[in-house]
């Protein structure tokens, strides 16, 4: 079980390679094929021995399985570094594949928690999902992936079947505001001129 409300491991991998090969048309470089299989396989470590001894190894095992397996770099590459970035000090992903299945994770766990109403209050954020809001931002910046927040929410969102996550969208563009802001304060840009691009419905984090 991945959450009571969320179903299954199994149907977030589904959504996470719907996902994958949605925003591999986005990505330059990523092929479609490959970003569908690696988050096919991003997730299967977690009921190996190892993961389950080694909880750290997550990613870094399923990489070793899919080589010895006969998967491509890049899907091997994708498998150990969806996680990342897994804070503001770590690295970012680059690599094309990678970049796809690392955003397909992070979008799915923030619309479907924030669909379920497990928003982050206060101190409080069980789920990490500020940490997954500022994962996005970077690996869209950093990689200058040209494409509308609004309508990857609405792409993540339809991959949920059955699970009623469709308010997500709109409090999720004003969540990544604030992280926006907090990020960019951190650089020294003023939280007004983010407010005031935000307002004229900008939501194209490269050109932002």
């Amino acid at each position: 079980v991945f959450h009571k409300d969320l179903g299954m491991v199994s149907e977030r991998v589904e959504r996470m390679k719907k996902l994958a090969r949605y925003l591999s048309e986005y990505i330059d470089g990523c092929d479609g094929d490959e970003a569908e299989r690696a988050a096919e396989l991003a997730k299967c470590d977690l009921v190996s021995g190892m993961v389950n001894e080694f909880a750290s190894l997550q990613g870094t095992m399923g990489r070793y399985y899919a080589k010895a397996q006969g998967e491509s770099d890049a899907v091997a590459d994708a498998i150990s570094e969806h996680y990342a970035p897994a804070g503001p000090a770590d690295a970012c992903p680059s690599a094309p594949v990678s970049v796809a299945v690392a955003l397909a994770e992070k979008l799915d766990t923030l619309v479907g928690f924030f669909g379920i109403d497990q928003k982050p209050t206060g101190s409080k954020d069980p789920f990490a999902l500020r940490r997954s809001a500022l994962g996005v931002i970077r690996l869209i910046t950093e990689n200058g992936v040209r494409i509308s927040l609004a309508e990857t929410f609405n792409a993540a969102t339809a991959t949920f079947e059955g699970a009623d996550v469709q308010s997500a969208s709109y409090d999720l563009l004003a969540f990544f505001g604030d992280r926006l802001k907090v990020q960019q304060r951190d650089k020294g840009v003023r939280h007004d001129l983010v407010d005031a691009v935000f307002a004229k419905g900008d939501d194209d984090l490269v050109r932002i």
